[in-house]
């Protein structure tokens, strides 16, 4: 248990590092202060070994933050948000999320919610909406952007994108999966939905 709970402090570690060095980030919403380790049963998904052994063609400026996330995914509650009648088994197969930082996450705080999230290679995740204003941040991989009212665009290791209360938006990957954080503040209680488009 000890060396999981390293493992946990560690990504907290790179996670605020990456705060205090990145203005987009910074200015979406604060780091929480004194985050403390929670009792959260771990629970894996289709996707947890696919993280867990993405350790080659990172395509990523941020290879010890990979590593370290990467490390964690055996030892996180995995979600999936969504139901197969809602997305079909082959998305949720390709795609899950835990929920790092947050109200019901690994490290509690009403301040934010952290998530992590990994979309496999060739899978579309529909569009989609929530009340919770929205920055994407990729760790590695890359993925194709859609937003109602905003240019589509490649996003890759570094890049964010913001999504507002209840801008629809949609991901797409082709021949690399992609790792994220997605950071959501105001009223990040209700869920995400998907829409039609």
């Amino acid at each position: 248990m000890n060396n999981t709970k390293n493992i946990f402090n560690k990504a907290i570690f790179e996670i605020q590092k990456l705060w205090a060095d990145n203005k987009e980030l910074s200015n979406f919403v604060n780091f929480p202060n004194n985050l403390i380790l929670n009792s959260v049963k771990s629970q894996k998904a289709p996707v947890t070994d696919k993280l867990y052994n993405w350790n080659q063609n990172l395509n990523t400026n941020l290879e010890e933050l990979h590593t370290t996330i990467s490390n964690l995914s055996p030892h996180v509650n995995w979600e999936h948000g969504y139901n197969e009648k809602e997305v079909g088994k082959d998305f949720l197969n390709k795609y899950g999320f835990f929920e790092l930082i947050g109200p019901s996450g690994h490290f509690k705080t009403k301040e934010m919610a952290l998530y992590v999230n990994f979309l496999d290679k060739n899978t579309y995740y529909p569009w989609h909406n929530h009340e919770a204003e929205e920055l994407y941040f990729i760790v590695s991989g890359e993925a194709k952007f859609e937003s109602k009212d905003q240019d589509s665009e490649i996003l890759s290791s570094t890049k964010t994108r913001l999504h507002k209360s209840y801008q629809p938006h949609a991901i797409t990957t082709s021949n690399q999966q992609i790792l994220s954080f997605v950071i959501w503040k105001n009223k990040f209680e209700n869920v995400s939905k998907m829409i039609n488009q």
